[in-house]
C-alpha cells in the first residue's frame, strides 16, 4: 500500500512538472548552467512520472514481501 501511494505522489509531481514546463512556453535563452538546470527538472519530472506510474499499476499490492 505504502508503495502505490508514494507512486501516486511521483505521478502527481511528475505530472506537475512536466506540466509546468509545457506552460512556460520555450526555454530562457540564457547562461549554460540555467539551461541545464531546466533540462535536469524536466529530466527529473520524467523519472518522477515513470517511476509513480510503474509503482502505482504493478500488480502486488503490499510493499512488504510475503514470507509465506
Amino acid at each position: 500500500m505504502r508503495n502505490r501511494i508514494l507512486g501516486a505522489i511521483g505521478v502527481i509531481w511528475g505530472g506537475l512538472i512536466l506540466l509546468g514546463r509545457l506552460i512556460g512556453g520555450s526555454p530562457e535563452e540564457g547562461a549554460g548552467a540555467y539551461a541545464a538546470g531546466q533540462m535536469t527538472g524536466v529530466v527529473f519530472g520524467v523519472l518522477l512520472l515513470v517511476v509513480g506510474l510503474y509503482y502505482l499499476t504493478r500488480s502486488n499490492g503490499s510493499s512488504r514481501a510475503k514470507s509465506r
